[in-house]
This record gives structure tokens, sequence and C-alpha cells, in this order.
């Protein structure tokens, strides 16, 4: 808000020095003056006559004492915390100016106000009061998405020793067995092998299915035993051959089984549609003890 001081001395100015004048120069009504940030663009001229005070209203606060100007040319009557009050002390000759800044106290560009108090031009209408505004603040660029986090990376399993090679039977149980299941003519399984370790059993096995394109392959599994233990398993597939093979190879890893299911157990694997098929007595091997070759 204006403060009451300067307001009040404002208009006792305004209005004596109009009582006084021979002949009252019409005053230019309130004026809006949108500064900008651009140190390019040239100030804003203020039209002035010595017997006119100027009243400037900023939209935030100034900083005091600090103002800028040829004080042999202008006085400064007044300031407060968002108002100014100036007078000429004498009148502009013609293209004659002197500049006026006033520093704002919050740091937001532009930091600080700047006019040319210049004599109006025949005609023209002397400014009495001015309100000074500053452009909004540009708004704050949207936060950047959070990045996703990366997924855990999971921990080598037998698996991938198998595929990598380093998995020879050495240090675990290993037991050759035949693929018995019910599944179509042209789905075949073979070559089954299964490896046993600390706390893991891992089945290796190939499927063929000629006629099939593309050929089923599983993407769950379960080890089944006897008296009906259910150990869920993770499935992985590798293409065997050439591109176009008809010939995967599927590998199946579970948790080591307790002593008690034994060591025959049937392997249910179902597809991503829903198709499903049992390999029957799929032969594990026991636990290699440790130390034994």
């Amino acid at each position: 808000m204006f403060q009451s001081v300067p307001l009040a001395l404002a208009l006792v100015l305004l209005v004596g020095t109009g009582a006084r004048a021979q002949a009252p120069v019409p005053a230019q009504p309130q004026r809006t003056l949108t500064l900008t940030a651009d140190p390019a663009e040239p100030p804003q001229r203020v039209h002035v006559l010595p017997d006119r005070p100027i009243v400037f209203m900023f939209d935030a606060d100034i900083r005091g004492g600090a103002v800028t100007v040829d004080t042999a040319r202008v006085r400064v009557l007044a300031e407060g915390a968002r108002s100014l009050l100036v007078q000429l002390v004498k009148g502009l000759g013609p293209g004659e100016r002197v500049k006026l800044e006033v520093p704002f106290t919050d740091g937001r560009a532009p930091e600080r106000a700047t006019f040319l108090l210049v004599p109006p031009a025949a005609g023209e209408a002397p400014d009495t009061w001015l309100q000074v505004t500053r452009p909004a603040p540009p708004e704050p660029p949207p936060p950047e998405p959070p990045c996703p986090a990366p997924a855990p990376e999971r921990a080598p399993g037998p698996e991938d020793f198998l595929l990598l090679g380093y998995l020879d039977g050495t240090g675990v149980g290993t037991a050759a067995f035949r693929v018995f299941t019910d599944a179509t003519p042209s789905l075949s399984f073979s070559g089954g092998r299964a490896y046993r370790g600390s706390g893991w059993v891992l089945l290796d096995l190939e499927s063929s299915d000629p006629e099939a394109a593309p050929p089923w392959l599983p993407s769950q599994a379960t080890l089944v035993g006897k008296a009906g233990e259910r150990l869920p398993g993770r499935v992985v597939t590798r293409a065997q051959g050439e591109p176009g093979a008809e010939v995967t190879r599927v590998l199946v890893v579970t948790e080591e089984p307790p002593p008690s299911a034994g060591l025959v157990f049937s392997l249910e694997l179902r597809g991503a549609e829903g198709q499903s098929l049992i390999l029957h007595k799929v032969e594990i091997p026991e636990r290699k003890q440790e130390g034994k070759q």
C-alpha cells in the first residue's frame, strides 16, 4: 500500500500546484507502465513538468534510500515501501532527459525500474500517477519424470552356469532320465538330464514340434512328488541349431525337494495360452555329499 504521508503530500502538491497555475495543463490520468526484463529494451519514458509532482506506485517493495537520479534536476519528495514521489527542480528543454532508477528488494528480474524523465511534446499531457508493474515470472519447467528404478539384477542361477558350459557334474549330482509324456504325436521330448545341487534341481531336456508353427513352448513348470509335493519352477528356453530349427532346449529350475519326496517326480508344463502336458517318471539324482566326486 502507498503510505498515507506520501499520498497526502502528493495530493496537496497536485492540488496546490494546479490552483496556482495560470494556464493549467490537463494531467494524464493514471497510467500503467509494464517493465521488461530485456536489458536491450529502452527505458520507459515519463512525461514531466516542473510544477507537477509524479507518484510512482510499484507492485513490489523498493529499496529505500537507493533511488538513483540527478538530484540537481530532480527532487525525491517521499519514499514508501512501494511508492515514490518526485518532482523536477526546473523544466527540461527540448531533447533533455533525466534517468531515474529505482531498485527492487526481491531480486526478481528486472531488478530495477529505469525511467527517462522527458518533457511532454506539444499537446501531450504530463504524467502525475504511474502504476508500475513487472511481468509475471515465467512458470517453472515441469519436473523431470523420475528415472525408472533399474530392475534388480537376478543372481546367476544353475541354468546360467549350464548354458555357459560351467556345469559338468563336478560337485553336483547328475542323472539321465527317459521322457514319458502324453503329448500329441508331433510334440516330443528327449535328452532328459537332471542336476541336483545345494538347494536346487535343474532339469535339462529338448522339445521338438515340427508340425507346429511356431512350436509349442512351456512358460511355467511344476515338479510334483509322489505324495503331492509341488515345487514351482522357472523355465528357460533356447532354440537349438540354425534359425528355424524345430528343436528347443528347455531348462526347468526348482527348489530342492525334501528327502521324503523321493527321487521320482512328474513334471507339469504349461504354455502361455494355457495348454499343458505332463512328463512322467522324471528321476532326479541324490544329493552329492560334499567331498565326494
